[in-house]
């Protein structure tokens, strides 16, 4: 690995009437990359929980050594007759320093580099097993750029916020309610900090 040093945050609550959440979300550190996924099961409870924890654990057994593509096809085949989920996954490559993006239905990822925020775009549909096309997007970073993935249980209020710091060191901490609203379902967000 390089010594580019890196930190991240991640919060998560399940939707108010059950135990689980429908969310998931993987970080891992492999000799070539930093993979991060985060996943959101159709629906909620236990059904979308187990979708959801379907994907990451694909992740976290592949994601060493399959292609991201690869990685997104693998994720879609363990939901073969699955509830499904929607899914967003990078791989960081700190000795390039390159993060590839590859995303289906609505996880929303911003990169913020050089006090600019901006937008990979997911593959538009859902996993579920069925013939999917995605694609994958490839950004160049440098040290002190960031990543917010959340899912569709939050929505960001200004955009642009997350330029500050000020903010997102309240995200970090998980002062949200200013920066944040949050929808009656589960939610799930990571930060990454390179």
């Amino acid at each position: 690995m390089s010594n580019i040093e890196w930190s991240y945050h991640a919060f998560q609550r399940n939707k108010k009437e059950y135990d689980v959440c429908g969310d998931s979300f993987f970080i891992g550190e492999f000799q070539q990359r930093l993979v991060c996924v985060v996943a959101d099961g159709l629906g909620s409870g236990p059904n979308a929980h187990d979708s959801a924890e379907r994907v990451t654990q694909a992740v976290s057994t592949y994601g060493a050594t399959l292609s991201l593509q690869q990685l997104m096809h693998k994720c879609n085949d363990v939901l073969r007759m699955q509830r499904g989920a929607v899914a967003s996954i990078m791989y960081i490559d700190f000795e390039q320093q390159t993060l590839q993006y590859c995303g289906v239905g609505n996880i929303s990822c911003y990169f913020i580099h050089d006090n600019k925020v901006s937008y990979p775009k997911p593959h538009y549909g859902y996993l579920a097993g069925k013939r999917i096309e995605p694609f994958v997007e490839t950004i160049s970073f440098t040290v002190g750029d960031r990543c917010f993935l959340h899912s569709d249980g939050i929505e960001v209020n200004e955009i642009t916020q997350l330029i500050d710091d000020t903010t997102w060191q309240a995200l970090e901490h998980d002062d949200t309610e200013q920066y944040l609203t949050y929808k009656d379902d589960d939610l799930t967000y990571v930060m990454l900090n390179f």
